[in-house]
């Protein structure tokens, strides 16, 4: 067991803790969980479940976000006062709640695989309660517990289109399950829908029943890691149990030769444990030790373990971050400014506390020396770029950080893309000496950065390019990120929050707004990507006769004299090989 080091803290009984707070929450949450999984049988509320359920998965975001230890407990114990549907429609919601905390994902996104969840079982209730007690299915239950999915997206969508990204996870969900533990050679290209089926698959082989073996949550993780050969379902896994770490709250450790009950670690490395023996009064200790849990789920009928306990104040409260590091990379991007004229010890003194900023720097000046070489320093990479080049590359540097730092199920094939636009802008202004291709890219990091942080919910790996073009307007970036609409004064606002400095940026803006007629040249130019990257991305797309002029006209502007030439250099860039 290791070195014991025991500080009892007090003894008491359930009501005397401190005000009931966490433990109202909790009450709340499960009665409101069992609430909306009866309401499918009054058709009055279909109406009223959408928003219902988008309330319930922000009040299981909310307490997760604050109080961890209090749900995490719940994968321990299986609360006898509710059914077994219950109890696993809340073991399947609080794992996908904590596997969303383990990859930090935003609110909305957070809320719609909660509320995928939570609407998973949503019309089969009686039947998850046959199955617990291995009673034989009528050809009713086999019918509806087959169509179950479809049931629940019919539900949802009483709701309005804005339910469609719920709907569209539980289209797929099944196959989803099905790759995770039958047929693990089917590929899993949706990263947000194979965390929710392995939520399902965890919750069901974890959850307490009488009638068949159900194991422990490390186990089961662990067995799901060898089946599934899906490389995302495997860092999702491995994120999620550094998340939890070694002992999961509400599980029995043996301790002083008594069985306790782990509840949770401060930040000081001591586990907070209580002892139940007295069944008025429990006596609560903190331990310096390595325990040995039984985290193996449990019956458990004692409302104190499952409510009341989790008010302490010995049980530390998470507090969220006041900075992030997107925050440190927004202010770093405002304090240099593509337009002014920096000396080595301006840019010093700017980029002295983000290290790793200078050595992505140091790398990405290779392109501007014939061995591309990396440079040494800030000084030799300076030296390299000359001052006035240098913001534009120190704020694409900082841009691609940006970018990294918001995590989302598609990010890799976001950035990807990403990529590609950017490959493509530099090819057609590499002829160019007077345009430095990294000052017009910038707005492209912006426009991707705010798409991933305000319409996380909406990407995906369609392309909403129409066969037959819009005669006004040009098609708009997210277009090519699987977005089909943008509120476009919010989204304009937000980039031209990022870089109000880059005239390029407002090019790139009014590109998709201004009527073909009216465009300039630098709208045609952002024009000219567009219709690139649909030559790329859609070649069963046939180039309108405007969009090929607008080709021709840019590549002949920016020295391509030979188009042939241009789109030989374009295919040996591989692009859609990276897609």
């Amino acid at each position: 067991m290791g070195p014991r080091c025991v500080q009892q803290i007090s003894a008491s009984s359930g009501e005397s803790i401190v005000k009931k707070k966490v433990s109202v929450k909790l009450n709340h949450l499960f009665d409101h969980t069992k609430r909306f999984l009866g309401a499918y049988k009054n058709k009055s509320q279909w109406p009223a479940l959408y928003p219902q359920v988008n309330k319930l998965a922000q009040l299981y975001r909310q307490l997760y976000k604050h109080n961890p230890y209090a749900l995490q407990a719940q994968l321990t114990l299986y609360y006898s006062h509710v059914d077994y549907a219950t109890n696993i429609v809340i073991k399947q919601t609080i794992i996908t709640t904590a596997l969303c905390a383990s990859q930090h994902f935003d609110d909305e996104l957070s809320a719609l695989y909660i509320s995928a969840s939570l609407c998973e079982h949503l019309c089969v209730g009686e039947q998850l309660n046959t199955l617990a007690s291995q009673k034989k299915f009528t050809e009713n239950d086999k019918k509806r517990w087959q169509l179950r999915h479809k049931y629940a997206a019919k539900l949802m969508l009483n709701g309005g289109s804005t339910a469609k990204p719920i709907a569209y996870i539980l289209a797929k969900l099944s196959k989803y399950q099905h790759a995770l533990v039958s047929t693990p050679k089917i590929m899993l290209y949706d990263g947000g829908i194979t965390l929710v089926a392995m939520a399902n698959v965890l919750a069901k082989n974890i959850t307490y029943s009488s009638s068949h073996k159900h194991i422990s949550l490390y186990t089961a993780l662990g067995d799901l890691y060898i089946r599934s050969p899906n490389q995302y379902a495997q860092q999702l896994l491995m994120s999620f149990i550094a998340h939890l770490g070694p002992n999961i709250p509400g599980s029995e450790v043996n301790y002083l030769d008594q069985t306790m009950i782990y509840l949770s670690t401060d930040q000081h490395g001591r586990h907070v444990l209580i002892s139940l023996q007295n069944e008025r009064n429990y006596a609560w200790f903190r331990v310096r030790a390595k325990l040995n849990d039984n985290s193996i789920q449990r019956v458990c009928s004692d409302k104190r373990l499952v409510f009341s306990v989790w008010d302490s104040e010995h049980i530390e409260k998470k507090e969220p971050k006041n900075a992030t590091p997107s925050d440190l990379l927004i202010s770093l991007i405002s304090n240099i400014k593509v337009q002014q004229e920096y000396s080595y010890k301006g840019l010093n003194q700017i980029l002295a506390a983000h290290p790793y900023i200078v050595l992505r720097l140091c790398d990405a000046v290779k392109p501007y020396n014939k061995e591309h070489q990396s440079a040494k320093d800030l000084k030799h990479s300076l030296s390299m770029v000359g001052y006035n080049n240098a913001p534009a590359i120190i704020q694409r540097v900082v841009f691609e950080e940006l970018v990294n730092t918001v995590s989302h199920p598609l990010k890799a094939f976001i950035v990807n893309r990403l990529d590609a636009l950017v490959k493509i802008m530099a090819l057609v202004v590499s002829k160019n000496k007077q345009l430095q291709f990294e000052h017009i890219v910038l707005p492209l990091y912006a426009y991707t950065y705010c798409l991933l942080t305000h319409y996380s919910t909406s990407l995906s790996r369609k392309i909403r390019i129409d066969e037959l073009p819009n005669k006004e307007m040009s098609i708009a970036f997210y277009s090519f990120f699987g977005i089909e609409t943008v509120k476009n004064d919010e989204l304009s606002l937000s980039i031209t929050h990022l870089l109000s400095d880059n005239p390029w940026t407002l090019t790139l803006l009014e590109a998709e707004r201004v009527q073909k007629k009216d465009m300039s040249s630098n709208h045609k130019l952002w024009v000219a990507i567009k219709a690139l990257a649909q030559y790329i991305f859609k070649p069963e797309h046939t180039q309108s006769p405007w969009q090929k002029q607008v080709i021709k006209e840019q590549l002949a502007l920016n020295g391509w004299n030979d188009q042939s030439v241009f789109y030989t250099t374009l295919r040996e860039l591989n692009i859609a090989d990276s897609i």
